[in-house]
């Protein structure tokens, strides 16, 4: 039995962790993607600066040492306050890395754990790179050994590690709410919308039989959008654009907090140019993605919808799939808003949407928790 066990899941737009120690219970925690690798000198400025004024969660201020290394690697929102940018072009395996030993370390000091111990760790990586997981469990075993955390010392032992595509823990939640034999007699697809790309994962009686990514993530019409408009910033018009859906208009308030002019002629003018350069950019995102979907998807008998994009185009995609059973993971949401005891009062479309791309995740670690049962 291991100490801590932990699924995560190394989104482009938000990493996302559920744990739990002895107790069983589970719990969340959530961190900006970016990662940045910066001098110790650069680490010790930032501390002079910050003083000791205000109370800061460690997953808010993470910086850690590998053992083979003189640099530190920066993770998360310290990250983004040094101007780290998310690289949609690498391979998320090697940044994955640095943010499960940040997540372990938050999760350490955040509980006051033991400075060692054992962990079980799952984790979910896109289709494309499916192929590293034996390479990201050896880095993680390796650097879990010995490594400091914000200055201090931490020795991990990795006692289990199961790796899956994304998607993967969907899939596998299917398996434990119908059975093994219903999954055996499906045809299945499970179609993952997200922000760096969208992925594939085809079901033939049990077995994977196809896996396929494409670049085609959100991110897309958000560039889109920004080569079309002025002044604007890819995170600012990501959380703009997935807020106002499909009720694009020059009166929405979001599209109000994107103008950039003082005028009221030009203020009219730019939101007139945003709002035509969000239904452009939507019309055509859409028409790419429909392409890929008629040329990958053959006849089957449930389609699986998860990722975060997924929700922005759900009309869309409920007109595609018309004549095919859909599974939006409902059921799950409604689990984990329980077992995670998310607060709803104060934004519940915002929480929906987050209840909504941790299903994924939340499958897989549901799966690999009994897994751990069962040997234990």
């Amino acid at each position: 039995m291991s100490d801590l066990t932990l699924t995560f899941d190394p989104g482009s737009s938000l990493s996302k962790v559920i744990y739990n120690l002895a107790d069983g219970r589970p719990r969340l925690l959530l961190m900006e993607p970016e990662v940045i690798e910066l001098s110790l000198s650069s680490i010790d400025a930032h501390l002079r600066t910050r003083g000791s004024l205000g109370i800061i969660r460690p997953e808010d201020d993470v910086w850690l040492q590998c053992s083979d290394s003189q640099q530190c690697q920066v993770v998360g929102y310290l990250a983004r306050q040094f101007l780290a940018a998310v690289r949609m072009n690498e391979v998320k395996y090697e940044r994955a890395l640095y943010k499960v030993l940040a997540a372990v370390g938050a999760i350490v000091q955040h509980m006051d754990l033991p400075r060692k111990f054992s962990i079980a760790i799952s984790a979910l990586l896109p289709y494309g790179e499916y192929q590293n997981a034996q390479r990201f469990q050896q880095l993680l075993k390796q650097q879990l050994k010995n490594y400091s955390f914000r200055g201090e010392r931490l020795q991990v032992k990795l006692a289990a590690f199961e790796c899956r595509p994304e998607g993967g823990g969907l899939a596998m939640a299917r398996v434990m709410q119908n059975g093994a034999e219903w999954f055996q007699q499906q045809t299945l697809v499970v179609l993952m919308f997200g922000h760096r790309n969208t992925s594939l994962l085809l079901f033939e009686r049990g077995k994977l039989a196809i896996g396929n990514t494409t670049d085609l993530g959100f991110h897309q019409l958000v560039d889109k959008v920004l080569n079309r408009t002025s002044g604007q910033s890819a995170d600012s018009l990501t959380s703009a654009i997935y807020s106002i859906g499909n009720q694009i208009a020059p009166d929405h308030t979001q599209l109000q907090h994107l103008v950039k002019t003082r005028s009221p002629t030009e203020q009219k003018l730019e939101r007139e140019q945003i709002v035509t350069a969000i239904l452009t950019a939507r019309e055509e995102y859409w028409s790419r993605l429909q392409d890929w979907l008629d040329t990958m998807l053959p006849n089957v008998t449930e389609v699986i919808i998860s990722g975060g994009a997924a929700l922005y185009l759900h009309d869309e995609l409920e007109e595609y799939f018309k004549r095919t059973p859909t599974y939006w993971g409902t059921d799950l949401q409604r689990r984990l808003q329980d077992l995670l005891g998310l607060d709803y009062r104060s934004n519940r479309s915002d929480a929906e949407a987050l209840s909504f791309r941790l299903i994924d995740v939340f499958g897989m670690y549901c799966d690999f928790v009994e897994q751990l049962a069962e040997v234990a």
